[in-house]
């Protein structure tokens, strides 16, 4: 008798039912897991806790956050700005 390409695999373990239904939820569970990390990286990417912050942000934050914590005056801010912006 000829049980095709793959044999007679099915005869020993695949008509074992309970087998099917703990692989769909295990596959079930999996998907959440890699879909909850997803949604977790891009919240902290859209809250700006993510990648931006980790490569240091852009050269004119930086001096804003410099001139608001008073390690720059008035007038050194907006110079570095202009030579930034050109």
């Amino acid at each position: 008798m000829m049980y095709g390409y793959y044999g007679n695999y099915g005869n020993y373990c695949g008509d074992f039912w309970p087998f099917h239904v703990i692989g769909s939820i295990v596959g079930v569970f999996v998907l959440v897991i890699v879909i909850l990390i997803m949604v977790r990286i891009l919240r902290r990417v859209r809250h700006g806790s993510g990648w931006r912050s980790w490569r240091g942000g852009s050269a004119e934050e930086l001096l804003k956050e410099r001139f608001v914590k008073g390690e720059i005056q008035q007038k050194e801010y907006e110079e570095k700005l202009k030579v930034i912006r050109e």
